[in-house]
């Protein structure tokens, strides 16, 4: 009978895990949120205004280049 009852008691590893879901699900209850279609628009107007500094689109003057080969293989 004592077997029976211990079972159906909640472990505190349980409680403890119970606690900390909570607290999660109260810090991403309280997380303010904004629809896709906004976060899409700011992300594109974002990406718009900073597009002239991202080197992947604009590209590396060979001046500036750090990978850029200083000078020429030369084989003899």
């Amino acid at each position: 009978l004592l077997a029976k009852m211990s079972s159906k008691m909640p472990s505190s590893n349980n409680i403890t895990q119970a606690r900390r879901t909570v607290q999660q699900l109260k810090i991403e209850a309280s997380i303010e949120r904004i629809k896709v279609s906004k976060a899409s628009a700011d992300l594109m107007h974002y990406c718009g205004e900073h597009a002239k500094y991202d080197p992947l689109l604009m590209g590396i003057p060979a001046s500036e280049n750090p990978f850029k080969d200083k000078k020429p293989c030369a084989i003899l």
